[in-house]
């Protein structure tokens, strides 16, 4: 037995000096930029704690020089929004030969845009709020008549739940919309969904335990709920049924192999009355702060953070 656990140990320390030179990517300027932060510094601290070689740099800064000068072999994106979830950041990596965490660029430029992928979901039999894209010229009534009162406007391509609206009348789709029309990115109004939001998150290949959400004084699970009261409730495990949850989560699974996500990733979702999962989005790079859903989940399943981090950091080959 303590041959076998010398042998793990010496294995487990060769798999760490794989990593040669760690890149935590963090920060940036998106509108996530301050969980970034936050993510950013956890995941940081975790790796270090491995004894992984790992350094922190901040992608407001010139971070393509800093990739260079220290010779990092492998990125650890901790970057939230447009900064770490569009593709962009991941096709630079390509570029430079350094390996990274996550999703690739066509997966992460799909999911990003809600509009893309609902309509996936949609064509290959998933279910999805109704939605549909509205600009300057789309009639109020036609909205209404499509989707009934209230329902939701936000922005296609934004997290965190930033730039989302309950509309319930005329005067207030007017105001909201000319609001989210500034940030020039598509507009979404969708279908507002009723009951509680569940979340499946996701890791090498398999969906872990299924987080209910209570977002108590809010209308939804809004940035707010997400990342600074600490009166939501997150219910873990989430009260289904074992086969139900069991169903729901293959089906996540198929959701998440569809997008070919690969490490982790988030899938947020409602039940209909049949227990089937009406998909929301996917993200390619979930918050890891402390109101983060993904190590929530992890925890359940007996997997610490600083174990999750390292299991994330492996997807990066």
């Amino acid at each position: 037995w303590i041959l076998r656990s010398e042998s793990l140990v010496s294995m487990m320390s060769d798999e760490i000096k794989s990593y040669s030179k760690v890149g935590v990517l963090y920060g940036g300027s998106s509108s996530e930029r301050e969980i970034s932060l936050i993510t950013g510094k956890a995941v940081f601290e975790s790796l270090k704690s491995k004894g992984v070689e790992v350094i922190l740099i901040d992608t407001i800064e010139p971070f393509i020089e800093v990739l260079k000068t220290e010779k990092v072999t492998h990125a650890w994106i901790a970057l939230h929004g447009s900064d770490g979830e569009d593709g962009k950041m991941q096709s630079i990596l390509n570029m430079l030969n350094i390996k990274y965490t996550g999703s690739d660029p066509i997966t992460c430029s799909i999911t990003m845009n809600k509009y893309f992928t609902k309509s996936i979901l949609k064509s290959n039999g998933f279910k999805t709020p109704e939605f549909m894209l509205v600009d300057s010229n789309t009639e109020y009534e036609n909205i209404s008549k499509e989707l009934k009162e209230p329902f939701v406007l936000k922005q296609c391509s934004e997290g965190s739940s930033i730039g989302i609206y309950i509309i319930e009348n005329r005067e207030e789709y007017s105001s909201c919309f000319s609001e989210i029309e500034k940030s020039n990115d598509w507009v979404i109004a969708e279908q507002f969904m009723q009951g509680e939001e569940y979340t499946s998150t996701y890791l090498n290949g398999k969906a872990l335990p299924i987080i209910k959400i209570k977002a108590k004084n809010h209308e939804f699970y809004d940035y707010d709920a997400k990342y600074l009261s600490d009166e939501t409730e997150y219910i873990c495990p989430c009260g289904l049924d074992a086969e139900i949850e069991n169903a729901i989560n293959g089906e996540c699974e198929r959701a998440f192999n569809l997008f070919n996500i690969k490490g982790w990733g988030r899938l947020d979702f409602f039940l209909d009355d049949d227990s089937s999962p009406v998909i929301l989005e996917i993200n390619t790079v979930p918050g890891m702060t402390t109101h983060s859903l993904v190590p929530m989940s992890a925890k359940e399943a007996g997997i610490n953070f600083e174990s999750l981090c390292f299991e994330i950091l492996k997807s990066s080959g």
